[in-house]
């Protein structure tokens, strides 16, 4: 890997980082320039990045300006939707595949979170991430995969960096879902995880419903 591919890789996943977790807001313009002096390096990776990071739909253009993409309650609520038919399918597919060593290996990640403010963000969502994600992986289906992960992506992308009150009882929800999947139940594993995606859907608009207009 040369230097110049390096320095894109590193920008490109500097840049993906300030989106998904909102330092660089929802509709907010991007500039390559100034980019380039907030990583400190040249603007040839971060346009390339940034290249990368439109086609995967983060960001989208206008004429020649770039800015960051916003998700609206409505398109949430519709990704949400999307992801409790998908999440499902993956949950029952991954029972059947999934070992007990990797179910043991999430549950062990989710435990470890002990109180809601030892846990930063990232470590909150990268935990988030293990099990969803590994669910579907584990399902084997890559076009699954992918699909969930983009959706995931974009449910970051909404803004909400955590649901008030979710902390304790997404975790128990998560704990029950691999409880399922551990006794080889993929029906009702696949029910927990739709329940704990419509839970989530009411939390975030109860959530909003309390926001400050």
């Amino acid at each position: 890997m040369n230097l110049n591919t390096t320095m894109t890789v590193s920008a490109y996943g500097q840049l993906r980082h300030m989106v998904l977790s909102g330092v660089i807001a929802g509709g907010q313009l991007v500039q390559e320039r100034r980019m380039a002096e907030q990583l400190g390096i040249s603007r040839t990776p971060v346009r390339e990045a940034l290249g990368r990071l439109e086609g995967e739909g983060l960001l989208r253009r206008d004429g020649r300006l770039l800015f960051s993409v916003s998700i609206s309650v409505p398109e949430v609520m519709e990704i949400l939707t999307v992801r409790r038919l998908l999440e499902a399918e993956a949950t029952r597919d991954a029972t059947r595949h999934m070992r007990s060593a990797q179910i043991d290996t999430v549950r062990a990640a989710i435990l470890g979170m002990y109180e809601p403010d030892s846990v930063t963000d990232d470590e909150h969502w990268a935990n988030d991430d293990l099990l969803h994600l590994s669910i579907a992986r584990a399902s084997g289906n890559n076009l699954l995969l992918r699909l969930i992960g983009d959706l995931r992506q974009r449910t970051r992308m909404f803004g909400l960096r955590r649901i008030p009150g979710r902390f304790s009882v997404g975790k128990a929800e998560h704990l029950a879902i691999l409880d399922a999947m551990a006794a080889g139940d993929a029906e009702l594993a696949a029910q927990r995880m739709q329940s704990h995606i419509d839970k989530a859907r009411e939390a975030i608009l109860a959530a909003l419903a309390g926001a400050p207009r």
